[in-house]
């Protein structure tokens, strides 16, 4: 009996402990194995200059997804959608840069310049260069093939007759029309192949008005306003990247950066694809071919590109490429590397002195079931190379404090906000 209600009053005890448990027992339970992808806020995220703007507001809701993250801009020209940090800062130029080009237009220099363009003679010339494929469907099919040639090669046609001279002389004015439209567009520091059609629209009018109408454009008489103007008068184009596009035609660009992609021993299969599948403009492919070529006696460096190639399909897809070869090329500065292994779809470098490197283009990372996966993957590459190798960690972007901590308890040295771009 005693013992009884020794073991009554011992279980009462014991739930009014509990009852008095300032929060459940089930929330006291271990760390969870895995993060959840945030939503995190642009207000907190990103500096001021980089948030709003005289024609524009970065939505605050920020999506976290496949390495980016996942912006949406309300601006004066439209709702433009800018996958990842890279992206965003080139959406906020192409906005500025379409508010320059529209106060342009309104000035009566350039009004006089598009009436004068209008009566040129050369209009034919900017349907082709605006849309090759449908201005010259009537023209014989040799065009199309001639269309891809080198602007020197254009300069030869038309000698044997007239009827070639005069479709040599359209195709001049057309890449003399688009030379003029890619030294605008630089001079602004904006992509020339952009995929913003609002801006091309822009670009084109501009264009048009000084090539065959005489305007006398100048950036500079144009400034950047607000306070993001110093943020955004350098692009972030590599200088070499810069000089080509500003020198070479897209034809040209394209030989050259298949001759770049062929030599560091890509397929032509997979060169084609890079050139013309879509997903890389000539500046991403030209980008993407320079960096790798900065990798001068990296073996495997194909692989990239055929991983490139392949797996390529967005825009977003395409600057996660170029911006990796990217920070490999930062990275090589410093650490030498030997050669590029592939982990599933991503490229990891292993340095000369046997040290693994991951370098990716990444916003945000955390530790989720991928990344843990992904983790084991890059331990047993430095397990196979039998000394034990150092494993290095760079990403563009920010790591979460779970996914850092997870990290160096491997062992591994971490390192992130190599390329903080618009982030505070």
């Amino acid at each position: 009996m005693e013992r009884k209600l020794f073991l009554a009053l011992t279980l009462s005890a014991t739930f009014q402990c509990l009852a008095q448990t300032p929060e459940p027992f089930e929330v006291r339970r271990a760390e969870p194995v895995f993060e959840e992808l945030p939503e995190l806020k642009a207000s907190e995220i990103l500096k001021p200059e980089f948030l709003k703007g005289s024609h524009y507001a970065v939505r605050d809701p920020v999506p976290t997804g496949s390495g980016m993250n996942q912006f949406t801009i309300d601006s004066d020209f439209g709702v433009f959608e800018a996958d990842g940090n890279e992206m965003l800062l080139q959406r906020l130029k192409e906005i500025d840069a379409i508010a320059r080009l529209q106060d342009v237009s309104r000035t009566d220099e350039f009004k006089k310049s598009l009436v004068a363009a209008a009566k040129s003679p050369l209009n034919s010339a900017r349907n082709i260069a605006r849309d090759p494929a449908q201005a010259i469907s009537n023209v014989p099919k040799g065009i199309m093939k001639f269309l891809g040639r080198a602007k020197e090669t254009v300069e030869n046609v038309g000698k044997g007759g007239n009827d070639d001279l005069g479709e040599g002389s359209r195709m001049k004015d057309a890449i003399g029309y688009s030379d003029k439209k890619r030294k605008i567009a630089l001079q602004m520091g904006i992509d020339p192949y952009s995929s913003n059609t609002v801006l091309q629209k822009e670009l084109d009018d501009v264009a048009w008005a000084s090539w065959a109408g005489g305007f006398a454009f100048s950036a500079a008489t144009f400034p950047i306003s607000g306070p993001m103007g110093a943020a955004l008068t350098v692009t972030n184009l590599n200088s070499t990247v810069e000089e080509l596009l500003r020198e070479k035609s897209p034809s040209e660009l394209e030989q050259i950066n298949r001759a770049t992609f062929r030599a560091m021993g890509a397929n032509a299969s997979d060169v084609e694809r890079i050139l013309h599948g879509g997903a890389f403009t000539p500046t991403q492919s030209t980008a993407f071919a320079v960096h790798l070529k900065a990798l001068k006696g990296v073996a495997n460096r194909g692989a990239f590109v055929k991983a490139a190639a392949q797996k390529s399909t967005t825009e977003a897809d395409a600057l996660f490429c170029v911006y990796t070869a990217a920070l490999m090329d930062q990275i090589n500065q410093k650490t030498p590397i030997a050669r590029i292994v592939m982990l599933r779809d991503f490229p990891i470098c292993v340095a000369k002195d046997g040290t693994i490197i991951v370098a990716l283009q990444w916003d945000y990372a955390a530790w989720t079931s991928g990344a843990a996966s992904f983790t084991d993957e890059v331990q047993k590459v430095a397990g196979k190379s039998g000394q034990s190798a150092h494993v290095s960690v760079g990403l563009s972007g920010e790591i979460s404090p779970r996914l850092r901590q997870e990290l160096e308890k491997r062992g591994m040295t971490v390192q992130d906000r190599l390329v903080p771009g618009p982030l505070k």
